[in-house]
């Protein structure tokens, strides 16, 4: 007898190692399958403006980068201090840039996995795992070289523990939701919606469940007023900055089509057909379960409030919206399309279903890992172009670039291309430099009137303008250049960027 149940002892204890293990796998799978996904052809699309901006941040000293936020851009001010730490470590290059996201997006499919399990059953956050690794949006900003997939990690994450602390009564778990939400504000100010989307998970509890609900609420309450009144001056600091959106306009009729299409699917209008149909039966689905702490009641409002308070905004006091801000909403959509397939018990069925998705996603990861993928931007093929011919010019001869403006941004100049690929650029002369971006305490730098800059070219062999397809700068840089003794020699046009080459 004593045998018996040594033996049984021991095979209890030697298979908490293996149930232990099952239980990591398939958050590690999923999470594996994001980080590929998102690997693929990640170095292939061109830089572009958005991302010029993390690069132009994260590459200036500490101090300067500090300086920079107190006037600007301090809604991404951590992950800039993020990617500065990367550089530091690595180096600054495009690949560079990217990976981090890439890993982000692994880390919010394993956890997106986590919280179907906990709020349901492994099988939901299985199928919601693969839906969020499928879902355009998702394969597009695990190229981009933005703070979109880390927001969508953080939104799951702060979930989590919300959903943890509320069925505990440890108050560990309540700290680690504190400080996530405080993490995730100070990530992107726009996380905050989804802490408000809690309050409506709270409040739905409460009033189905009154007596049963009440001391987790009043800890919510607690711990979310704490956390509030800590990043609440950064949030001041961020609206008093809210002026640089002056680009984002008010919702129009536009604004439809950015919602049901660009918000989730990126372009592909085929998947957003099937993903709302998808997330409309979902919501259906859910709503029969919808009382207490209940997959409804936790991922309904993170679904919809942030997308509605965006809107709301925008149309009643400044326009704030756009569609890649709702990128943190990506896992309670992929949970929400997962309540359906999850209803086709058959596993055959369930996997045809994910197949069918799957061949929605292909054609949208193809497109989105062509060269000019964002914003048709080509500037990779612009500092090819330079990098050629000024190996052409040879090695003894001094280049001198003229910048001019840049397709769809008034404030910015071309010179971001040179920020983006700074080995094609690397000892030349800014002709029209005023003051480096790094010194400005803004963003950009500020530029000088070309023939305020023409002694600059006293030692220089050849000029090169590289300017936008708009506001053409081509003939008024030509003259003035030919007024001092320079003549055209060639010129070539790339996707909505000119590069024009002078000799003396």
């Amino acid at each position: 007898m004593s045998k018996t149940i040594d033996d049984t002892r021991t095979t209890t204890r030697g298979s908490r190692p293996v149930a232990s293990a099952r239980r990591f796998a398939a958050p590690l799978a999923i999470g594996l399958l994001g980080l590929v996904i998102s690997l693929i052809g990640i170095g292939v699309p061109s830089v572009w403006y958005d991302e010029s901006a993390t690069v132009i941040s994260a590459t200036r000293s500490w101090s300067q980068l500090w300086d920079m936020v107190g006037t600007v851009d301090a809604v991404h001010a951590l992950y800039y201090a993020g990617m500065h730490l990367v550089f530091d470590l690595v180096g600054y290059s495009p690949l560079a840039l990217r990976v981090p996201s890439a890993l982000a997006v692994g880390a919010a499919a394993a956890l997106t996995v986590v919280l179907g399990r906990v709020l349901d059953r492994p099988r939901l956050g299985l199928i919601a795992g693969i839906v969020f690794c499928l879902l355009p949006r998702t394969t597009w900003m695990g190229t981009e070289g933005r703070s979109y997939a880390a927001t969508a990690a953080m939104a799951v994450l702060v979930t989590i523990l919300l959903v943890l602390a509320s069925r505990s009564t440890r108050r560990v778990l309540w700290v680690l939701y504190a400080a996530a939400v405080v993490l995730s504000v100070l990530l992107f100010v726009y996380l905050a919606l989804v802490v408000a989307a809690h309050a409506v998970t709270m409040l739905v509890w409460f009033a189905s469940s009154r007596s049963r609900a009440w001391p987790p609420v009043a800890r919510w309450i607690r711990w979310t007023g704490l956390a509030t009144l800590l990043v609440a001056p950064f949030a001041l600091a961020v609206i008093a900055q809210s002026g640089q959106l002056h680009w984002l306009d008010r919702p129009d009729a536009g604004t439809l089509r950015r919602v049901l299409v660009g918000q989730w699917f990126y372009t592909s209008v085929p998947f957003a057909v099937v993903g709302w149909l998808l997330i409309v039966a979902g919501a259906v689905v859910l709503l029969r379960h919808a009382r207490g702490l209940s997959v409804a009641s936790v991922v309904l409002p993170a679904l919809v409030l942030p997308t509605a308070a965006l809107l709301a905004i925008s149309l009643t006091i400044t326009p704030i919206y756009t569609p890649r801000y709702l990128s943190m909403c990506l896992p309670f959509v992929a949970l929400v399309i997962a309540a359906v397939i999850d209803r086709l018990r058959l596993l055959p069925v369930t996997v045809a279903a994910l197949a069918a998705l799957a061949s929605l996603a292909l054609p949208q990861i193809a497109e989105q890992r062509q060269p000019d993928a964002k914003e048709n931007t080509s500037w990779s093929a612009v500092a090819d172009l330079v990098a050629a011919s000024r190996a052409e010019d040879g090695a003894d001869s001094t280049t001198a670039i003229v910048y001019g403006n840049i397709a769809r941004h008034p404030i910015a100049s071309a010179r971001v291309i040179a920020y983006s690929y700074p080995e094609a650029f690397a000892g030349t002369v800014d002709v029209t430099l005023g003051t480096p971006a790094a010194e400005t305490g803004a963003l950009w730098e500020t530029r000088i009137p070309l023939a305020e800059g023409l002694p600059r070219l006293r030692d220089a062999d050849v000029v090169y303008l590289v300017t936008s397809v708009t506001r053409d700068r081509r003939p008024e840089t030509t003259e003035t250049l030919a007024d001092a003794g320079w003549h055209l020699t060639e010129e070539w046009n790339l996707a909505e960027v000119n590069v024009l080459r002078y000799e003396r």
